[in-house]
């Protein structure tokens, strides 16, 4: 293992002070540093990873230097297309290290929405020809090098592998205070005795649909019209619209998140073009990426609810207490409606995982919304 300060010692000293990307649970005491030190490290916040490939390529542009792109292999997908078209030495040939944790590693368990990702990321790598090297602890020192080196001489990304546990704890991180108290917990609760049993909730990805289907199990809801959004963080909504549009007699709930919602925000565009009026967008805001650490995002800058309403939402409100929400709540399901929910950062310790697989959610949410005729 290896100390985030260390390995940052490394960094400077090959005169790389640049990082831009979207934060990853496998080097999350590294991303939490460099969080915490961005008063003297740049530390761009992007909004998906393949805008952060464009970060890096207008940085180098800009400067001649070799900047950072971090992520977690399920990112890779969205560096393809800047990868391939912009930063490829047949394009423009712009030098970049790209930090990629390792989800999904062969032989280790995981989460299922990480296991095709991590099975053929290598080959992925290879098929696009960017060269790699995996990091251990052992080669930190001679790897970053190597990759800063080979990145600037051929004028094309390199990327260096990281795998879980590299990095010593990082404890001095100072998770950013919000100022709200509101647990989403409480808020999926509220939510659940509110409405229909028939309505269909559908969930983004991490703690939010983790506590959905707890609340759902424990509630007596059950799961048959809840759609857990383990995998592709940023695209629920658009799932949603479909739903909403194949269902117009069901209200239809999106629960989001401030980091998903940002990072494919064009969707909202598509889903106000449309405008179902069962559909209600309920973006849980609190201006952090909550399961990789805290590490904070760009909605404290940002007016979500006015680019929801710009978007052409018809209704769309922000709230940060619980009778706010129960309020907006009762406002919707007449119009295209969006709820911002001002949230704290917390999610309970013991907080379980969906026990049903994703094959197991889809065919159940399929069989009763779409039922036997398949």
């Amino acid at each position: 293992m290896i100390s985030v300060e260390q390995f940052h010692c490394i960094l400077s000293e090959l005169d790389v002070n640049y990082f831009t990307g979207v934060p990853d649970s496998t080097f999350k005491d590294w991303i939490s540093y460099l969080d915490d030190n961005n008063d003297k490290i740049t530390n761009r916040i992007a909004a998906n990873e393949g805008a952060a490939v464009a970060h890096c390529a207008g940085y180098h542009l800009a400067t001649g230097k070799v900047g950072v792109v971090y992520l977690q292999n399920s990112g890779l997908g969205n560096c393809i297309n800047p990868l391939t078209s912009l930063a490829d030495p047949a394009v423009y040939g712009i030098p970049m290290v790209l930090m990629i944790g390792w989800r999904g590693e062969p032989g280790k368990t995981d989460e299922p929405q990480h296991k095709k990702m991590g099975e053929i990321m290598l080959q992925l790598l290879d098929s696009i020809d960017v060269p790699y090297s995996i990091l251990d602890s052992d080669n930190v020192a001679c790897e970053l090098k190597k990759a800063t080196k080979e990145a600037l001489k051929n004028n094309r990304p390199y990327a260096l592998i990281v795998k879980k546990g590299l990095f010593q704890k990082y404890d001095k991180f100072s998770v950013k205070v919000n100022n709200f108290i509101v647990k989403r917990e409480d808020v999926i609760k509220v939510l659940v005795e509110s409405i229909n049993s028939s309505d269909m909730i559908l969930s983004t990805t991490g703690f939010t649909s983790r506590e959905l289907f707890e609340v759902s199990k424990n509630s007596g809801r059950g799961h048959e019209n809840n759609f857990y959004n383990v995998g592709s963080m940023g695209h629920v909504g658009s799932i949603a619209l479909e739903v909403s549009l194949q269902h117009q007699d069901r209200n239809v709930y999106v629960l989001d998140g401030d980091g998903a919602l940002i990072m494919h925000m064009g969707g909202l565009t598509t889903i106000a073009h449309y405008s179902p009026d069962n559909l209600t967008h309920i973006v849980f805001d609190n201006a952090a990426y909550e399961s990789t650490g805290g590490q904070t995002t760009v909605s404290y800058t940002s007016n979500l609810e006015g680019i929801m309403m710009n978007s052409g939402y018809d209704f769309v409100t922000r709230v940060d207490t619980v009778t706010g929400f129960q309020k907006a709540l009762d406002k919707c399901n007449q119009s295209l409606s969006g709820i911002v929910m001002c949230i704290d950062q917390y999610s309970r310790g013991d907080l379980g995982r969906p026990t049903d697989t994703p094959q197991v959610t889809k065919e159940r949410f399929m069989n009763n919304n779409y039922p036997t005729s398949r």
